[in-house]
């Protein structure tokens, strides 16, 4: 999926190639190319891209604003409140966009710093800013030690043995678990998607600055997706939790008091508002306790085992297939074992729990 969609007419690509890659020049990622995977049709792609796209730009020329389908597409952006009209010719546009203000890149050569383009920049930044509603935290490259030390009693069998991992490519985990103010915009902007039931603790999700709950997998997938990122997988989660820091129980050391954490019989018996606690050191805050956060991986009890013991496993997937998806952190109606950094659970993908919540990964700049 991309942050950005570009509508254009045919004669107009060399136009909008020049604007998707000012545009992917700044960290966004754009849809422009008119590649249609074997297999795929024309225009599922295209909706499925739409569907996706947290910013629709359509570009008005001579040509395009004659074609039906760039009228649709612009359509479907107005109707979403996310379309940024560009003037790329002197032209008015069709009857419906005429009162949209528009940018205007007429005369734009190319120059990323010109005034012209930093406006409109601009303009995608508050716009998709809004979309997403979330902080996130670049999360560097590195090594880690995986799983349980060797010697640790409250250690479960999945996660061991202890193995070495490398995260190879940096990317961006939102600061906090998903919550209810961000959860809803997404179901705002999503048709067929509605806010699951609300616990008793959060009658008619009216406190919005907590986790939200009772989002299965599936759901969890598909806004991340709308936000522009994915589930992280366990490798990510893990070496995240860490902050860069290897053999703690937590994130923040190995002991554990309720002033670090939501956790069965600390200060709360439900969710609590996110940063509350402190967060570790690389600015993450809940990756122990509040809510369980789902994880983009198959669940293998024996997986650990499966991976190499004599060289660093790069970017670990999970099981290629499975039953479960992984769940990571502990939730304030768990125990303090199960807030340990290398803890794992799982559920049915189709399942969802007032203890259970996400957080999203971005490849890209946010």
């Amino acid at each position: 999926m991309s942050d950005i969609f570009i509508s254009y007419a045919r004669e107009d690509r060399p136009r909008a190639e020049a604007i998707a890659q000012a545009l992917e020049g700044h960290g966004w990622s754009v849809w422009w190319d008119w590649n249609i995977p074997a297999g795929k049709t024309f225009r599922h792609v295209i909706q499925q891209q739409l569907d996706k796209a947290r910013c629709v730009i359509v570009l008005w020329s001579a040509t395009s604003v004659t074609r039906k389908w760039v009228i649709e597409e612009a359509s479907e952006g107005e109707e979403r409140g996310i379309l940024v009209p560009v003037l790329i010719e002197k032209v008015r546009p069709p009857l419906g966009f005429r009162s949209i203000q528009a940018a205007d890149l007429i005369t734009w050569q190319g120059d990323t710093t010109a005034p012209t383009f930093l406006r409109l920049r601009t303009d995608i930044t508050a716009l998709i800013a809004y979309r997403k509603d979330l902080s996130y935290v670049w999360i560097p490259p590195g090594e880690f030690w995986m799983g349980a030390t060797v010697g640790n009693a409250g250690a479960r069998e999945d996660e061991k043995p202890r193995h070495r991992v490398r995260i190879t490519k940096g990317f961006w985990l939102s600061e906090t678990p998903i919550t209810v103010a961000a959860y809803k915009r997404f179901v705002n902007e999503r048709p067929g998607f509605g806010m699951p039931l609300a616990p008793d603790f959060n009658p008619e999700w009216s406190i919005e600055d907590h986790p939200v709950v009772r989002v299965h997998w599936h759901d969890a997938t598909a806004y991340c997706e709308w936000a522009g990122g994915r589930l992280p997988t366990e490798a990510q989660w893990e070496y995240a939790a860490r902050g860069g820091e290897d053999g703690f129980n937590y994130p923040w050391g190995n002991g554990i008091t309720p002033e670090y954490a939501n956790y069965l019989g600390s200060k709360r018996n439900a969710t609590s508002p996110v940063r509350s606690y402190p967060a570790n050191a690389w600015g993450l805050y809940d990756m122990a306790g509040n809510v369980r956060e789902w994880a983009a991986d198959w669940y293998g009890k024996d997986y650990y085992a499966s991976l190499p013991p004599d060289a660093p496993e790069e970017d670990p997937q999970g099981p290629q297939s499975g039953t479960m998806r992984v769940l990571r952190g502990g939730s304030f109606d768990f125990g303090t074992a199960d807030l340990r950094v290398t803890n794992r659970d799982r559920a049915e993908p189709g399942f969802s729990s007032i203890v259970i919540g996400f957080r999203c990964l971005r490849e890209v700049a946010p």
